[in-house]
């Protein structure tokens, strides 16, 4: 199985995030055997996006961008796993902007897996080689069961500046964070993904995908992406 995760993070409201899934679904993208798409919504798109891609025919699952890592209770303005139950089947948790903007730990970062886990949402958990052992070590010691997850190494330097590393370098992380998870879960590759590198990185031994940023906002350009493994 090959893997295509789109992430929006701070874009598209409702309205242009259905007109989003009217143009991707106009283009018809071909989409190969094998591959699965998904697509990571801001809170506020998730139930109007689910609504109208039930008419769309296009075999897009839904995820989140992130969840709180609190429990339900008194935590005005939090979104927890719980809510998000209803809506996804994927939520994002550790992307390198929320480590950099929001002071997120490793630790906390564990205990959001959990909680998805436990709301059976499959967690994305995102990875960069400065705390890369330390986030798994993190999870281990939450007694998260890893072949649950699903694994992005994201090289912060790669992350929108149109400079994606060398995929045969990416494969080496890749394959070292097999090593530490005992092989059990999916490991994809993000950090400026487009059409023409997307195929060699998951022609990798240790790459099953990749997690795509600026070219998952455009349909043309996320449609290409699609072609391109198909």
């Amino acid at each position: 199985m090959r893997y295509i995760i789109g992430n929006w993070k701070s874009h598209q409201n409702i309205t242009e995030s259905l007109v989003w899934l009217e143009e991707l679904h106009a283009l018809k993208p071909k989409i190969g055997q094998g591959v699965k798409l998904i697509l990571c919504l801001p809170f506020t798109d998730i139930a109007a996006f689910n609504h109208k891609l039930s008419d769309s025919g296009l075999p897009i699952i839904t995820g989140a961008q992130n969840v709180s890592h609190l429990s339900s209770g008194h935590h005005t303005g939090e979104i927890t796993a719980s809510m998000l139950s209803e809506l996804v089947s994927f939520c994002l948790v550790g992307h390198s902007e929320r480590r950099r903007d929001f002071d997120e730990t490793s630790d906390i970062v564990a205990q959001k897996t959990k909680s998805l886990l436990e709301n059976n949402i499959t967690p994305i958990v995102c990875l960069d080689t400065p705390y890369l052992d330390e986030q798994i070590r993190c999870l281990f010691n939450e007694d998260v069961d890893v072949s649950r997850c699903f694994f992005v190494y994201e090289p912060l330097s790669a992350i929108g500046t149109g400079n994606p590393i060398d995929p045969h370098d990416a494969n080496h992380v890749c394959h070292q964070i097999s090593f530490l998870i005992d092989g059990q879960a999916p490991i994809l590759y993000g950090g400026s993904v487009s059409a023409d590198n997307a195929p060699s990185f998951v022609s990798q031994s240790r790459i099953d995908g990749v997690l795509v940023g600026t070219d998952s906002l455009e349909p043309t350009s996320f449609a290409a992406i699609i072609n391109s493994l198909k």
